[in-house]
């Protein structure tokens, strides 16, 4: 990637963690490489086709990480059991995924998330889905859509109806893939599809045990603590995840502008705890860093530093100009300085092409009057500044820019 392009990205992954930092959590990184048995008793041996899973040098079967959850899990099984509950984690990363590359779908691409280990309360589900939230508030994003379901609702619905669970898994499909037509070769298929559109205390009337639902409503009161308000999701029973290790309360966020490829952010309560042979509650979510980018496109406003180019003119300027560039580092200026000993015109030419918000210049007359000659390339304006105020004459006509 460019530069310029790794700029954006820094400046969103920056966002992004200064949130979760202010909600407690502690940063966490697993190896790139783990044991593809460990992705087959999450998912099951479908991934497989998904993954990049390979036998090594040693005859041993490893696989490119597809997500991070897994390997969050192995890393707190191995070394964090013991650490005093709620662990608060996140993560950054490469993930790997064996697919044909599109618009917002890659076969290397980056994931920013949380894993919330231990409580399992409605304020726990409310700060998760709040945090996710509020990290895409930070971005800048402003046109997206938070989703939030309790699969406990549905699975209740479904054993009242009698389905064994392997056919569970099979409805949870349809429902996920909008397949209406085949949910109605059940007797009951019509009225699923009216509760997956109902509000919920419409849904309490669709069931004998309405505690999932009573649940959900109690995350929903805490989420309007946050700030959360009903304006700002929506209820959506659809919202299945696809997984089968979620298990309560789910949700994800879309953006608009992105097509097929929408969804920015899924998430919600799971539990891996059995692969480990331990029963451990968890929750969390995770950014497509990548998807994000694209739907901020251009609207992504970058608090720049001020970029300063330094032209000394003659050998005797150089000492000042390097006194200089040292001080002006210090106060956080971005600044550079001419190294290929071109004349001031093309000097000035290159800082014009390279972007340059400004360019000092220094002489003897400079040298002599301890100011600095400071040209505006945005307006083409130049004046000469006192050298103990160059710093905050650059900081104040930039803002102005």
């Amino acid at each position: 990637m460019f530069p310029e392009e790794m700029e954006k990205r820094r400046a969103v992954e920056d966002k992004l963690r200064d949130v979760v930092e202010s909600f407690g959590y502690g940063e966490v990184l697993t190896p790139t490489f783990e044991h593809t048995q460990l992705f087959l008793e999450k998912s099951g041996p479908s991934i497989i086709e998904e993954i990049y899973a390979f036998e090594d040098k040693g005859g041993r079967e490893i696989a490119l990480r597809p997500e991070f959850t897994a390997s969050v899990m192995r890393l707190y099984h191995e070394g964090m059991r013991e650490r005093p509950k709620p662990l608060k984690l996140y993560y950054f990363g490469s993930v790997f995924r064996y697919e044909r590359p599109q618009a917002g779908r890659y076969r290397e691409f980056w994931h920013f998330g949380t894993e919330l280990i231990g409580p399992d309360t409605p304020k726990a589900d409310a700060e998760n889905i709040a945090l996710a939230y509020t990290c895409v508030k930070e971005t800048g994003l402003k046109d997206f859509l938070l989703r939030i379901s309790n699969l406990k609702i549905l699975y209740t619905y479904l054993d009242e109806k009698g389905i064994p669970d392997q056919e569970k898994k099979e409805v949870f499909h349809m429902i996920d893939k909008e397949e209406h037509d085949e949910l109605m070769e059940y007797t009951f298929g019509a009225e699923l599809i009216e509760v997956l559109g109902s509000n919920l205390e419409d849904i309490k009337d669709h069931l004998d045990d309405s505690g999932p639902v009573d649940d959900l409503l109690n995350v929903l009161d805490v989420l309007e603590l946050y700030g959360i308000s009903k304006e700002d999701y929506e209820i959506d029973l659809s919202t299945v995840r696809g997984l089968d290790y979620y298990q309560g309360v789910v949700f994800e966020i879309d953006a608009g502008g992105l097509g097929a490829e929408k969804q920015i952010c899924g998430g919600g309560d799971y539990q891996l705890g059995s692969i480990f042979g331990t029963d451990v509650s968890a929750k969390g979510f995770a950014f497509g860093f990548d998807r994000v980018l694209l739907a901020l496109g251009e609207d992504l406003n970058l608090d720049k530093k001020p970029r300063c180019y330094l032209i000394p003119i003659g050998v005797e300027s150089e000492g000042y100009c390097y006194e200089l560039m040292k001080d002006m580092r210090e106060e956080g200026l971005v600044i550079d300085i001419e190294l290929m000993e071109r004349g001031i015109g093309k000097a000035l030419s290159y800082a014009d092409r390279a972007g340059f918000d400004f360019a000092f210049l220094i002489g003897e007359d400079e040298i002599n009057k301890s100011t600095v000659s400071v040209k505006n390339m945005k307006s083409g304006d130049q004046e000469n500044v006192p050298l103990e105020d160059v710093g905050s004459f650059v900081r104040e006509h930039h803002e102005d820019q």
